[in-house]
């Protein structure tokens, strides 16, 4: 054979060689290492498929791209690398770890499965069973994609304005699907955990760059900074921080904010946080609003509630406000709550916080504006009596005033009008809260029947008799009340 057609079919076999290592020319080579085997089949277009072993290592130059595995297959019709065990794949802007990786160069995607190990080029880290990765293409697809199902785990790493790293957030969901490094959409039983809240959600859609997470579905958040944290729930629920720190929480639809001093429930609840804790909140909706305690509630068309370092400290009620609270029965029984109505209501606690700390905030003073009227429980003239005596008044403000032991007192301003009826008994017999109680003229006197001893039958029409040792109970007269304007 002539030496010129030695040299072309050497030449021939070496392109050959070189096309079935590194599949379409000037895209990638396979770098094999002393134990590395190999077996090359041309395929019916003139594309070569070729199969590793014993390590192999794959590197393309133009992209920047390096994978590394115990075996490969690559082929040159499909322009897809396939590697197996121990899986690496790195390129500037992301890196993963796996069992098995499909590398499809036509569209630039790159396929993981099993114990995924994905990491973004700001260090937030993917966990899981499968994801997908979309490389940007310039005039196509500007932005990198990642699609992971299977529940993973994913661990954000954000920075600060001066770049400084802020502690991680977790998310964990069913489906997740990240564009660019700082959107993120999450679907099914998504939970989130941050140094400053845990929430959790049918789905959620966090903007990175702005610091704003929306969560929809079943929406829960449970601040858990502060000495009083506080849960939120609702429809909707928007969350803006600044720096990865919390600075407001937005409920729309069927609110309901909890914490140790105060529930609100409005159809829209606005929270504010400083310093993390709770300093405002704002509820109202077409469904009105009201806020809750042990004792006391307000309900009014829009409510705002003052709490700096996360104490109640005012609460204003405007449109329509009531305010309802349980009376201080030590001295006296009734199943009556306290009420107080006006256009606004103005309710001010004390300013300095009880020595017992799981006490609530005392109130001190609640203001009625505007077509005002009230109606108070209050201790009786009368120490005697179990029944309260009655305040009801009307007037355009009324000032209500309360001391450690209940209402001290009712002032009513401007065009009044005022009833105060005290309880009064009206038989020889009364109930003095909890104990049977004889008015002081009369004397008890023995059974004089005919038989001589107690507890023989009554005359006719008369009362029965009563067990020795045993109050009488059987004939109580309920209390009058005496009026005066």
């Amino acid at each position: 054979m002539p030496r010129v057609w030695t040299a072309v079919l050497a030449a021939a076999c070496l392109a050959g060689a070189r096309a079935a290592a590194q599949g379409p020319p000037t895209r990638c080579d396979a770098l094999n290492t002393d134990s590395t085997r190999q077996i090359n089949v041309r395929t019916p277009t003139g594309q070569y498929d070729s199969f590793f072993g014993a390590g192999i290592v794959v590197v393309c130059p133009a992209k920047k791209i390096r994978l590394k595995a115990d075996s490969a297959e690559q082929y040159g019709d499909q322009k897809r690398i396939y590697l197996v065990g121990h899986v690496f794949y790195q390129e500037p802007r992301f890196s993963v770890h796996s069992d098995y990786l499909n590398y499809f160069m036509g569209d630039e995607r790159v396929v993981a499965n099993g114990n995924v190990d994905a990491t973004m080029p700001n260090g937030s880290n993917l966990k899981g069973p499968v994801a997908t990765y979309l490389r940007p293409i310039p005039k196509t697809r500007p932005l990198a994609t990642m699609t992971a199902t299977g529940r993973p785990t994913i661990t954000l790493i954000q920075q600060d304005s001066l770049g400084h790293p802020l502690p991680p957030m977790t998310v964990v969901a069913n489906n997740v699907f990240m564009n660019g490094d700082s959107l993120l959409y999450a679907g099914g039983v998504v939970q989130i955990t941050r140094q400053d809240l845990t929430a959790h959600s049918d789905s959620m859609f966090l903007d990175g760059q702005h610091d704003v997470l929306h969560l929809i579905g079943h929406p829960e958040i449970e601040g858990k900074q502060g000495q009083n944290p506080f849960t939120l729930v609702g429809t909707l629920l928007d969350l803006y921080s600044k720096d990865q720190k919390l600075r407001r929480v937005l409920a729309r639809g069927k609110g309901v904010a909890t914490s140790k001093d105060l529930n609100l429930h409005a159809d829209t609840i606005d929270l504010r946080v400083n310093n993390d804790q709770l300093e405002r909140a704002y509820a109202w909706g077409p469904g009105r609003a009201a806020a809750k305690s042990t004792a006391d509630s307000l309900l009014a068309d829009s409510i705002d509630v003052l709490m700096p370092a996360q104490r109640v400290r005012e609460i204003h009620a405007l449109g329509r406000g009531y305010a309802e609270s349980k009376p201080d029965t030590v001295k006296f029984r009734t199943k009556d709550m306290d009420w107080l109505r006006g256009d606004t209501i103005l309710a001010l606690f004390d300013t300095l916080p009880p020595k017992d700390t799981a006490q609530g905030p005392q109130i001190r003073r609640l203001i009625a504006i505007d077509s005002a009227s009230s109606y108070y429980n209050m201790a009786p003239r009368d120490t005697s009596l179990c029944a309260p005596a009655i305040s009801y008044s009307k007037g355009q403000r009324i000032v209500v005033t309360f001391g450690a032991k209940g209402v001290e007192n009712v002032d009513v301003v401007g065009k009044t009008y005022g009833l105060l009826a005290e309880p009064v008994a009206d038989s020889s017999t009364t109930v003095a809260c909890g104990k049977p109680f004889k008015k002081p003229d009369e004397k008890q006197s023995a059974d004089t029947s005919a038989t001589g001893k107690k507890g023989a039958a009554p005359k006719p029409g008369g009362k029965p008799p009563v067990p020795p040792g045993r109050p009488d109970t059987t004939a109580v007269a309920l209390p009058s009340h005496r009026s005066s304007l």
